[in-house]
This record gives structure tokens, C-alpha cells and sequence, in this order.
């Protein structure tokens, strides 16, 4: 175990320039926005598809953070792609939509984030609502492009006017017609989707690893039926973002109550990569912040709660979480926290597991 000495640099995500090379209406409400890096950035932006961006948008109240998935994938595009949905009050997508124009240049992290394709050759099921079909086809690209998988996706939109990439799903449907099934469920003609009708897609998929995305309502009922239909030992990464944007008042506020003081702990144990390490803390410090204080190199992205980058599995000890909106159900029952989110809340010792 590696004992940090609380004198490394921050590895806090940078935000490098990125150019506005195309715009393209998908829906109504949604956009296309094809992106290039400056020359000499192009390595920083190597990504792997179901990945994110981190962008830096100026607003009348300071430069906000949103992350958006990228619906691109290497295997099949030249450019990096985001795709982005207006919502109501969304301050970082109506900018998006409103303001950005090819030639314009935004700022932006270079790629995060877990919701990518597992290894191994296991059957993929894909579960996608709304904008929530951006990872989830750069996904579906890359699984029928480079491998020899299955491929399901159901993907749940109000109508048929609101289906983003309706024309590139039916492409990949012709193209590989003996692996890809693609099912749309439209809730002006079939009604709001339920737990069983999810069940019902699911059959004959009992091996498949579940992929995730949309609104979080929608998400959780997906992931707690797929859990069942797929069984506990099943593989289900779930790509949850949520921002000031959202208009739910709901919080899960913590672990543990929010201590009036800082809890005063000298260090904590950290895992990554298969490396111990104990690292320092001071009072007020979030685990993610002395990590990157440390010199760690610790995954994350928006450092705001917003994206999930930073989850770890608490192991040990007591933490208070400022937000833990950005983890699923699932995940909250496994004991998994926000490390950019996360403060002592007691003095037994932490121990969080990035390795999950």
C-alpha cells in the first residue's frame, strides 16, 4: 500500500478548446454538434464509445458544467459527435441549441466516464429513452462494427417525431439484419411503458450484459425489472446525468446525516487499479479533492455530482453526500458513493474501492 504524502499535483479535469465543425437537426428539439480538437489535443480526445464530454458554457450566473454523451463512435465516424435535447429551463442544452453554430469553439474535458462496452462476448440489451440513445448507439456501432455480439435495443420515445437517429437505427437494422434487433416503443400508440412490457423485451436475453439510459424514472424501473429478469449476478451499467437543470425537487441527500463541523480524519485508504494507497485529508475536503490534491489520478469528470465518474464502492467507514442523484438505485444499495460528493461523517476509518 502506497502511503501519498499530500504534496502531489491536482489531476482536476482541464478543459481544452474544442470547434463546432457540424450542426444537424435530429428531432425538433435536438441537434447534432460534430467536434474537433485543436491541433496537438487530438490524443487527450481518444474515446471510447458510450463516453461523455464535460463542456464549460458560459451563462448570465458564470461559466456551468453538463455533461453530454457522445453518439459517435471511432469505428464509424470522423468526427466526435454529441447529441443534445433541449429541456425546459436547460440552461446548458437551450444554450447548446440556441447559440452554438459551426466555426464556434466551447470548451471541454477530454472523454469520461464507465458506461462503455464490457469485455468478453456476452449479448448486449440495450434499454434507451429520449436523448437517452446518444452512448447507447455509439454503443450499438461499435458492438456490430468490430465484434460478432447480439445486439437488442428498446428505445422509448412520446411519438414518432421525437425518435433522434431514427434514420442511422434503420441503417444499422438493414446492415447487420442477422444480429441487430432495434424496438420502438412510442407512447402515443402503445401507452406509457410498464414494467412487464420491459420484462416481455427482455426474454430469451438472459445472458446479455443491460445497457442503460434516459430519464430517471424510466431508468429505474428498467434497471429493477432487467435486474430481475436477468438475475442479481447480471452486468447493468446505467448512464445517469443530472444537473440544477432538472426540475425534480427531490434530493437523496447522504450516507449519513451532514455533520454541522468537518469530521477530522488524518487519511483514508483508496483502491484504483489495483493500487492501495492512503491518502491525506483535511477538514472540508471531499475524498475526490484529496485524491487530486495527492497526485491521484482517481476518475472523474464534472466534479459537481452531475455525471457518476467519481462512484466508488464505500468498503468502510461513514461519509455525508452533498447529492447522490447521480447514482442509481442499484448502485445506492451496493454502497456505492460520489467521491466528489463524498466528507467523512465519522472518524472510523474510509475505505472506498474505485475498482468497484
Amino acid at each position: 500500500m502506497t502511503t501519498i504524502d499530500g504534496e502531489g499535483a491536482s489531476n482536476a479535469p482541464s478543459y481544452r478548446r474544442l470547434t463546432v465543425k457540424t450542426v444537424r437537426d435530429e428531432t425538433d428539439e435536438a441537434r447534432s454538434f460534430g467536434l474537433a480538437s485543436e491541433v496537438g489535443d487530438a490524443g487527450l480526445y481518444n474515446y471510447r464509445p458510450g463516453q461523455f464530454l464535460t463542456f464549460r458554457i458560459p451563462h448570465d450566473e458564470g461559466l456551468i458544467a453538463r455533461s453530454y454523451s457522445l453518439s459517435s463512435a471511432p469505428c464509424a465516424d470522423p468526427e466526435m459527435t454529441v447529441c443534445v435535447k433541449r429541456v425546459i429551463n436547460g440552461r446548458g442544452s437551450n444554450w447548446f441549441n440556441d447559440h452554438l453554430r459551426v466555426g464556434a469553439r466551447i470548451e471541454a474535458t477530454p472523454p469520461a466516464g464507465r458506461f462503455v462496452m464490457q469485455e468478453g462476448d456476452a449479448p448486449m440489451f440495450l434499454f434507451a429513452g429520449g436523448s437517452g440513445i446518444t452512448p447507447c448507439i455509439s454503443l450499438i456501432k461499435q458492438a456490430l462494427i468490430e465484434t460478432k455480439r447480439r445486439v437488442k435495443l428498446v428505445y422509448v420515445n412520446q411519438n414518432a417525431s421525437s425518435i433522434i437517429y431514427r434514420e442511422p437505427l434503420q441503417r444499422l437494422e438493414r446492415r447487420f439484419s442477422d444480429r441487430f434487433i432495434c424496438e420502438h416503443w412510442l407512447d402515443d400508440r402503445e401507452g406509457l411503458i410498464e414494467a412487464p412490457d420491459i420484462a416481455t423485451a427482455a426474454e430469451g436475453w438472459a445472458s446479455a450484459n443491460a445497457y442503460i439510459c434516459g430519464p430517471g424514472s424510466l431508468m429505474d424501473m428498467a434497471e429493477e425489472t432487467l435486474s430481475h429478469v436477468l438475475g442479481p449476478e447480471a452486468t447493468i451499467l446505467m448512464e445517469r446525468f443530472v444537473s440544477p437543470d432538472d426540475s425534480s425537487s427531490e434530493e437523496i441527500t447522504s450516507h449519513e446525516p451532514i455533520a454541522s463541523e468537518p469530521i477530522e480524519i488524518e487519511n483514508f485508504r483508496l483502491t484504483l487499479d489495483g493500487n492501495e494507497f492512503v491518502v491525506p485529508i483535511v477538514g472540508g475536503q471531499t475524498l475526490l479533492d484529496a485524491a487530486l490534491a495527492a497526485g491521484i489520478d482517481a476518475p472523474c469528470s464534472c466534479v459537481e455530482g452531475h455525471c457518476g465518474t467519481c462512484m466508488a464502492l464505500l468498503r468502510e467507514g461513514d461519509v455525508s453526500m452533498a447529492s447522490q442523484k447521480a447514482l442509481s438505485k442499484r448502485n445506492i444499495k451496493r454502497g456505492c458513493v460520489l467521491a466528489c460528493q463524498s466528507t467523512p461523517s465519522s472518524s472510523a476509518p474510509i475505505w472506498i474501492d474505485f475498482d468497484l
